[in-house]
């Protein structure tokens, strides 16, 4: 995978986490933008990296949201 289409997914993430707050499952981000596990997984490293979201697992999920 290039990078620069880990680039355009991550942006893809982080334009729908600031459009909507409440679907942050990223079960549900995969299937609303349809990605890979792999497409998927590259772009939220890349924007945790870059300290623009944060992680909250809870039994059955993940979900993630913007830092603010």
């Amino acid at each position: 995978m290039k990078k620069d289409q880990i680039r355009f997914n991550a942006g893809k993430i982080w334009q729908k986490l600031e459009k909507d707050l409440t679907n942050t499952d990223i079960n549900k981000i995969k299937r609303d933008l349809k990605m890979n596990s792999m497409e998927l997984g590259t772009a939220l490293g890349w924007l945790a990296r870059e300290n623009k979201i944060t992680f909250f697992p809870d039994e059955k999920t993940i979900y993630v949201f913007p830092v603010e």
